[in-house]
């Protein structure tokens, strides 16, 4: 099941709140307590994000309100995680935080980085069918962020949404000022590689150490309480940079290879075997909940070529992802 960080649903609350919604309507409607919604390093299901977007759109008439809360972005939005964003020396730098301690703000989708010359494209690929609003914020934030911690200028190449402009394409053209295109095949910007080595003015290596440790405590935490979806959970943040083996994970996920063969042979697993079938529930769920294109599914699920991923997946199924594909359509 997709997840989300609860610190990003409270701030998504008090950013409504802030614009007049009521609050215990907003707390009512994704059935949470103001005392729950104080807690951190908790994770909650996708749907939650999305009924506070739906019900904020209807309420202040807004279709661009992902779009609007982006921009506000602020550390505390992604727990520990934005704040190890913030105190990074470079966006290079945050990122690959990000990568690293994803786990601990849930698999809202998979971020990835595609090398085009002098160019670097940062795609998003959602891992369940999430409103525009998600989108549009997810995006946005990922610009503002930039705007708002680099020390000089930073500049977009163009930025592309899969969903179509349900708003004002002006007031997106201004703000974004790059190439925009909606309807688009996938969500994603697209930047000079430049960019990410831009040094950012909040940096503060002694916190941010501090921090990275501070998360790696928690990441440890989640493995002894949820072992297999902690496990699980590192495995498909990680597959779309490349299968990972199994000294990559039991040194991430802080525990020697035999503590984690001993977890995974509990539940009668091997870590081959996980992988496998993590690549399988995946490949699945972006084939029957998301537009996603099959070639960009091989990328995400560690397939060094799309003929790989037809093979597997035939395997899986006994289907090409194709037809897979086509006998959904109603």
């Amino acid at each position: 099941m997709a997840s989300i960080a609860l610190d990003a649903v409270r701030s998504l609350v008090n950013y409504l709140s802030a614009r007049g919604m009521d609050r215990q309507q907003l707390l009512s409607t994704i059935n949470v307590s103001e005392e729950q919604l104080c807690q951190t390093g908790q994770l909650m299901p996708t749907s939650v994000y999305d009924q506070l977007f739906e019900l904020g759109e209807k309420q202040l008439n807004n279709p661009m309100l992902g779009f609007e809360f982006g921009q506000d972005i602020e550390p505390d939005r992604w727990g520990v995680l934005g704040y190890i964003a913030y105190t990074a020396s470079t966006l290079a730098e945050a990122q690959g935080s990000q990568r690293k301690y994803q786990s601990l703000v849930g698999n809202l989708g998979t971020p990835t980085t595609e090398p085009q010359g002098e160019q670097l494209l940062l795609r998003w690929i959602p891992s369940y069918p999430c409103s525009h609003h998600t989108a549009e914020e997810i995006l946005t934030g990922w610009i503002a962020l930039s705007r708002k911690l680099a020390i000089e200028p930073t500049h977009v190449d163009a930025v592309y949404f899969s969903h179509g402009c349900q708003g004002d394409i002006e007031k997106y053209q201004r703000y974004f000022d790059c190439d925009l295109q909606f309807g688009h095949d996938f969500n994603g910007i697209l930047i000079n590689k430049a960019v990410l080595d831009v040094p950012l003015g909040k940096s503060n290596q002694d916190i941010h150490r501090l921090l990275c440790e501070q998360a790696e405590q928690q990441i440890s935490k989640l493995v002894e309480q949820l072992p297999i979806e902690t496990i699980t959970q590192f495995i498909s943040n990680q597959l779309p940079l490349g299968v990972p083996d199994i000294n990559d994970a039991a040194s991430s996920l802080h525990m020697s290879v035999r503590t984690l063969q001993r977890k995974l042979a509990e539940h009668e697993l091997s870590f081959s075997g996980l992988v496998d079938s993590i690549r399988q529930d995946l490949a699945i769920r972006y084939l029957t909940d998301t537009d996603t294109k099959a070639i960009y599914i091989s990328q995400m699920l560690g397939f060094s070529e799309q003929s790989a991923f037809q093979r597997a997946f035939k395997r899986w199924t006994g289907q090409t992802p194709k037809q897979y594909r086509e006998q959904l359509s109603p």
